[in-house]
C-alpha cells in the first residue's frame, strides 16, 4: 500500500486509518498544550484486513519492551551564527629584492 491514499480521521483522542472503507488501525492521541499539534501517538490497535504488508515482521508482538521518550523542555529556535571568512593574500611580487 506504499504510495496509496488512506483516510485519516482524528476525533478527540483517537486517530483512525481507513483504506477503501476498511479499518486498518486505531491509535490513542495526546495533544500538545496548544491543542493543535500532536504530542504523542500510542496504544496501537491493528485490525485484520485483506491488505498484506510487504514488510516482514522483525519480531512477534510482546517480544520487545518499548520505552517512551518524552521531551522535558520545549524545542527552541537556534540562532544562526554569523561567520565570516577572512583570507589574507600574501604579495606575489616583492619590491626590489
Amino acid at each position: 500500500m506504499a504510495g496509496e491514499t488512506v483516510q485519516v480521521d482524528i476525533f478527540q483522542d483517537v486517530l483512525t486509518l481507513d483504506y477503501h472503507q476498511e479499518r486498518l488501525s486505531r491509535y490513542s492521541v495526546e495533544w500538545q498544550p496548544d491543542d493543535r499539534h500532536i504530542a504523542r501517538v500510542g496504544s496501537p490497535r491493528i485490525y485484520h484486513h485483506r491488505y498484506q504488508s510487504a514488510q516482514l515482521e522483525l519480531w512477534q508482538l510482546g517480544e520487545v519492551e518499548w520505552f517512551v521518550i518524552l521531551r522535558d523542555f520545549p524545542r527552541s529556535r537556534r540562532r544562526r551564527r554569523c561567520s565570516r571568512i577572512l583570507a589574507i593574500h600574501p604579495p606575489l611580487f616583492s619590491d626590489g629584492a
